[in-house]
């Protein structure tokens, strides 16, 4: 069985979410713990600014005592409340697949079709196959993700103009500052999704950037290609007394910038637009009360993007019918999977049947007869076991698998044939 629990911006808010947001190291830790368990096979933690869902694939076909356990040592982990399982959701099989297909697509992002959770997704995947905590099914059904979600770009709308929180961000500058391109900027943070909002920034003609990253060759080096100020991390709180807007984007437990911090370096009267993109946030709730300041974290940026939905709306349905076609693909894939001890009884059940019946006549036929019966023994084998095989794939995807499984080793085990009746 497949299965995923998680938590979203669809569920709960940025400050509840932020709890259980995950480094790398910790999904490696994590994961370690978790697949301790013997019923759980496989797993792949995927943790972004968005969401941090757990996907699973267990050696059994009931979902909810894995969910659950899933859930009491993240819960433990992250030193969270047990409440807060209320904001979690919880699918297996299809409902899993579909839900994470929808993810890549970009269709449950905050910004839809946003690109980013691409590269999130491939950096999950690579993080658990390095330390082989995904196998044959998890494998399999990410591969399909990657599939899907190119597929859904390359042939949708969805794929045409580059949507991200990051876009979204920047437009939200630019609402609240009609003179963007006059603005002094300050960045703090230059992985992926600080380099995409300078990206942005220079679309809109914006020159007075300023970079503050932990290692200062990623701020040289983003710098030097999109022609930006370095701020050495040590000075970053020097430079806020200068910054109209701050965007910033770095991975921290603890808010780099309060109210207090701030209160010290911006003049009372200065105007000041900060946007959170930090998961963790970055910057203290209570910077908010500062008169003069603006904060705004990611859920705040739904409303600047609400435009971008009303654009694509007449896309999400040609993207949900190749998700729809993807998720058959993959759950007949799955199906078969599942199946392969049944058809291993099937196949061994009729040979060995076979078998035993020419043995039988050999005793009393000529060694050319016998060859005859031999071949026209498998032809018969082959149609049975083809005819079997094809009608227990088409009444497994309704019914019960496991019960279908077990009653196909009933009849093919040992001794099936030879009863007299």
């Amino acid at each position: 069985m497949i299965g995923v629990t998680g938590i979203s911006h669809q569920s709960a808010p940025v400050n509840v979410r932020e709890k259980f947001s995950l480094d790398q190291r910790e999904c490696a830790k994590l994961s370690e713990a978790i697949l301790q368990n013997p019923k759980i096979d496989e797993l792949l933690i995927l943790s972004t600014c968005n969401r941090t869902e757990i996907y699973f694939k267990t050696n059994g076909s009931c979902s909810s005592g894995a969910s659950n356990a899933i859930f009491s040592q993240l819960r433990e982990h992250v030193g969270a409340p047990e409440e807060s399982k209320l904001l979690f959701y919880h699918y297996r099989n299809e409902e899993a697949v579909r839900h994470l297909f929808r993810v890549i697509s970009g269709l449950d992002s905050i910004v839809l079709g946003e690109y980013q959770i691409i590269s999130q997704i491939k950096e999950a995947c690579r993080l658990a196959r390095e330390n082989k905590f995904t196998g044959k099914f998890l494998n399999r059904l990410f591969n399909k993700a990657l599939e899907t979600g190119k597929a859904v770009r390359t042939n949708t709308g969805l794929g045409k103009e580059a949507f991200s929180v990051s876009y979204a961000a920047v437009e939200k500058c630019s609402a609240h500052f009609p003179n963007l391109q006059d603005k002094n900027i300050l960045l703090i943070g230059a992985g992926e999704t600080g380099e995409l909002v300078i990206k942005n920034l220079q679309k809109k003609g914006c020159k007075n950037i300023n970079i503050a990253n932990r290692t200062i060759e990623r701020s040289q080096e983003l710098a030097k290609r999109y022609e930006a100020e370095v701020v050495p991390f040590q000075e970053l709180k020097n430079k806020l007394g200068k910054a109209e807007i701050i965007v910033s984007s770095i991975l921290c437990k603890e808010p780099l910038i309060d109210a207090n911090i701030l209160k010290q370096h911006i003049h009372t009267d200065q105007k000041v637009l900060i946007i959170d993109l930090g998961i963790p946030r970055n910057i203290h709730p209570d910077v908010a009360e500062i008169p003069a300041v603006s904060l705004l974290n990611v859920d705040d940026l739904k409303e600047a993007i609400s435009e971008n939905i009303q654009k694509k709306q007449e896309y999400i349905s040609a993207a949900e019918s190749i998700i729809a076609e993807k998720v058959t693909e993959f759950s007949d894939w799955l199906n078969v999977q599942n199946l392969v001890p049944a058809i291993q009884s099937i196949v061994s059940g009729v040979h060995r049947i076979n078998a035993d019946e020419i043995a039988l006549f050999k005793n009393f036929h000529s060694e050319e007869e016998i060859i005859k019966i031999e071949q026209y023994g498998r032809h018969i084998c082959e149609k049975m076991i083809r005819a079997m095989v094809k009608n227990l794939k088409t009444i497994s995807r309704d019914g019960d698998l496991q019960q279908y499984s077990k009653i196909i080793h009933q009849l093919f085990k040992p001794g099936y044939g030879q009863e007299s009746y």
